[in-house]
C-alpha cells in the first residue's frame, strides 16, 4: 500500500494511492516536538498502524531541511516499523503535480510562497527564500499583511471597513493586539487573505492583490533565464482564488500557464505513469 501525503503550511492532504477519495486535516507542523507530531500522526494514520501490511510512505512538506527531514524520517519508520518512507519539499510535490516528469517553472502560492525551475527530476532554485519576514510575495500571509495595513492606515473605502469590522467583532485596538499576541502570527496574518476576496470591488484591495501577484511574478520566475519559453505552473490555495490576477499579469506577457489548487490532486496522476 502506497500512502501518499502533502503537508501544507495549514492543511495536511492525503490518499492512498489507487483510491479516489483525498482527505484533509490540520497540518503536521515539523518544527514542533516530537510529541506534538506523533500525536498529529496518529490523529490521522492510526488506522494504518494495526495494518500487517507493508506500507510506502511518501510524504512531501514545508519546512523541509537536512534536521526535519531527519526528524521525519524517524518518526515515521518509528510509528509505522513495517514501512518505507521518503521524505519530500512540498516544491517537488509542486513541480511534480504540475509537470510529472518534463520541465517547467514551478510557484507555490499558498500560506508561503516559494518557486523552483524543475528539470524533470530535480529543482532549482532561482531565487533565494528568504520566508515571511522579508519575503513570501503573493502568499496568503503577504495579502493579509497589506490588508490589515492599509485597514490600519485607512486606506480602505467606508463600506469594507464599516463590513469587515462586523466580521471580525472586534475594533481596532483588540484586532492589533489580537495580531501581536498571537502565538502562529504567520497563520493567523494568512488567514485574513479570505476578506481580500471578498472585498476585491474596492480599489485599494484590487491594487494589494495585483500588486501582490506582480512582486511574486517579476521577483521569482521572470527572474529565470528564458522564462518566457518555459512552462509556469501555480499550485496552491491563493493561486487558485486569486488565479484572474495571475490570468491578467501572464496574458499582458502572452504567456501560457496552469493553476492547480491541490498538488495532491496529480500527485495520484504522477505515482501512476
Amino acid at each position: 500500500m502506497k500512502l501518499i501525503i502533502e503537508n501544507g503550511g495549514s492543511k495536511l492532504d492525503w490518499i492512498v494511492a489507487g483510491e479516489n477519495k483525498i482527505n484533509t486535516s490540520i497540518g503536521i507542523n515539523i518544527f514542533d516536538s516530537k510529541d506534538s507530531i506523533i500525536k498529529s500522526i496518529k490523529d490521522n494514520f492510526s488506522m494504518f498502524q494495526t495494518n500487517n501490511n507493508p506500507i510506502e510512505i511518501e510524504f512531501y512538506t514545508t519546512g523541509i531541511t537536512k534536521f526535519t527531514k531527519e526528524k521525519m524520517f524517524s518518526i515515521f519508520t518509528n510509528y509505522f516499523p513495517n514501512s518505507s518512507v521518503n521524505i519530500y519539499s512540498d516544491m517537488l510535490a509542486a513541480s511534480r503535480a504540475l509537470f510529472n516528469d518534463s520541465n517547467g517553472i514551478a510557484c507555490i502560492l499558498g500560506t508561503g510562497s516559494n518557486c523552483a525551475y524543475f528539470n524533470g527530476h530535480n529543482n532549482q532554485p532561482i531565487s533565494y527564500s528568504l520566508g515571511y519576514l522579508l519575503g513570501d510575495e503573493g502568499s496568503g500571509y503577504d495579502l493579509g499583511k497589506q490588508f490589515l495595513i492599509h485597514y490600519f492606515q485607512k486606506n480602505l473605502s467606508h463600506n469594507t471597513v464599516k463590513d469587515f469590522e462586523s466580521q471580525i467583532q472586534m475594533n481596532t485596538n483588540e484586532l492589533l493586539t489580537s495580531i501581536y499576541n498571537s502565538k502562529k502570527p504567520k497563520y493567523y496574518i494568512a488567514s485574513f487573505a479570505k476578506y481580500l476576496k471578498k472585498y476585491e470591488d474596492d480599489t485599494k484591495v484590487y491594487e494589494i492583490i495585483y500588486s501582490s501577484m506582480l512582486n511574486f511574478l517579476e521577483n521569482h520566475p521572470f527572474k529565470y533565464p528564458g522564462f518566457q519559453s518555459k512552462k509556469i505552473g501555480f499550485v496552491g490555495s491563493v493561486a487558485f482564488n486569486f488565479r484572474n490576477y495571475i490570468d491578467i499579469i501572464m496574458k499582458d506577457r502572452n504567456l501560457e500557464y496552469l493553476v492547480l489548487k491541490k498538488p495532491i490532486i496529480k500527485l495520484i496522476d504522477y505515482y501512476s505513469s
